[in-house]
C-alpha cells in the first residue's frame, strides 16, 4: 500500500512508521523534528497548518491517508482541500482519538455504540477531548461528503517505549536508581492500558479495506496493584515498594503540582471493549507482563 502519513515521527507514530515502512510505501508531512528517513520514507517538512506549503507537496496516489496529529478543528479539512489531488486520490482516511470522548460514568462497559460525550469540559484534558470529538464529526461529514471512506481509532492509555507522558518511565527509573515507589494501594479505579505496538498495527490494518466506523483499542482491566506487581516481577533488580493510601497519594501529588499517572478514585472508573478489533481488524493485545517487559528492556 501507499500510505500517506500526517506526523508518524514520535510514540506512536513512530511505532507505525517503523512497522508499517516494512512492507508499505510510506509519505510523512511533518516539521522535521524526529527525521524518519533512515526507514525509507519520503518525509516532507511542513507545517500541517499551512495551507501553501501542503499545496505544494506533489500530487500523487494514496491508498490511506493516516492522521496522527489532528488536534484543532479544521484539521482535517485543510489536508483533504489543500493537498494536490485530494481527497479523489485516497480511498481511506484514518483518524487516531481517543476512548475519551465517550459520555462518562455510564454505568457499564463501553463499547462503539456508546453515545459520543455533549459535555464540554474544563481544564487541558477537558479541551483536548472536545477538539477529539469535533475531529470525529469533520472527519465523518467530510469523507461522507468526499466520498471516501473513513476509520476511527480510539485507544485507551498507550504505553511503551517514547511515550511522551513517561508514566511507566517515572516508576522504572525509580526501579534502576533504587528509590522507594509509593503507591495507592486501596485505588479503587480501574484502567485500561495498550501496548504502543498494538495501536500501531490495529491502525496499519485499518488502512486496509474495512467498514467506516470507529474502532475501541484497549486490553484487560488494570490497576495500580498489577502494575506494581509486574514491575517487580521484570526487574532485574530489587523492587522496593510502600503501599500508602489514596488520600495520602492525592494530598502528596497536590503538594508537589504533579498528577498521580493513572487514576485512583472509584469516579475515574471508566472501561471499554476492545474486541471489534479483534474480530474485525484481527490484532491481537499483548499482555501486560510482555508490554511492560518490552518498555522496561528498551528503556
Amino acid at each position: 500500500m501507499k500510505i500517506l502519513v500526517i506526523g508518524g515521527s514520535y510514540f506512536l507514530g513512530g511505532a507505525f512508521t517503523l512497522i508499517a515502512s516494512k512492507e508499505h510505501e510510506l509519505t510523512l508531512i511533518n516539521r522535521g523534528t524526529f527525521s524518519m528517513k533512515r526507514y525509507g520514507v519520503t518525509e516532507f517538512q511542513v507545517d500541517r497548518k499551512d495551507a501553501s506549503a501542503l499545496q505544494s507537496i506533489p500530487a500523487q496516489y494514496y491508498d490511506a491517508i493516516v492522521d496522527f496529529c489532528a488536534y484543532d478543528q479544521g484539521d482535517i479539512k485543510l489536508i483533504l482541500e489543500n493537498m494536490k489531488g485530494l481527497p479523489k486520490l485516497t480511498n481511506k482516511y484514518v483518524f487516531i482519538s481517543t476512548v475519551d470522548v465517550y459520555e462518562r460514568q455510564v454505568g457499564y462497559i463501553k463499547d462503539e455504540n456508546t453515545p459520543i460525550s455533549k459535555t464540554r469540559y474544563s481544564g487541558e484534558k477537558g479541551e483536548y477531548i472536545y477538539k477529539k470529538i469535533c475531529l470525529e464529526k469533520e472527519l465523518v461529514e467530510i469523507c461522507n461528503k468526499k466520498g471516501i471512506d473513513y476509520t476511527i481509532i480510539r485507544p485507551s492509555i498507550i504505553y511503551g517505549p517514547n511515550d511522551y507522558t513517561k508514566r511507566l518511565e517515572n516508576f522504572i527509573k525509580m526501579v534502576l536508581y533504587g528509590i522507594t515507589i509509593k503507591y495507592p494501594e486501596d485505588a479503587k479505579a480501574k484502567f485500561q492500558m495498550v501496548y504502543v505496538k498494538d495501536v500501531a498495527q490495529a491502525t496499519l490494518l485499518a488502512c486496509g479495506k474495512t467498514p467506516s466506523h470507529a474502532y475501541n483499542i484497549c486490553s484487560e482491566a488494570i490497576n495500580y496493584a498489577n502494575i506494581m506487581n509486574t514491575l517487580t516481577e521484570i526487574a532485574e533488580i530489587p523492587v522496593t515498594l510502600e503501599p500508602i493510601s489514596v488520600q495520602q497519594a492525592l494530598n502528596e501529588a497536590k503538594e508537589k503540582k504533579v498528577y498521580l499517572p493513572f487514576p485512583v478514585t472509584q469516579e475515574e472508573n471508566e472501561l471499554y471493549v476492545g474486541t471489534r478489533a479483534e474480530k474485525e481488524l484481527g490484532i491481537r493485545y499483548t499482555s501486560l507482563l510482555e508490554g511492560m517487559k518490552k518498555t522496561y528492556n528498551c528503556f
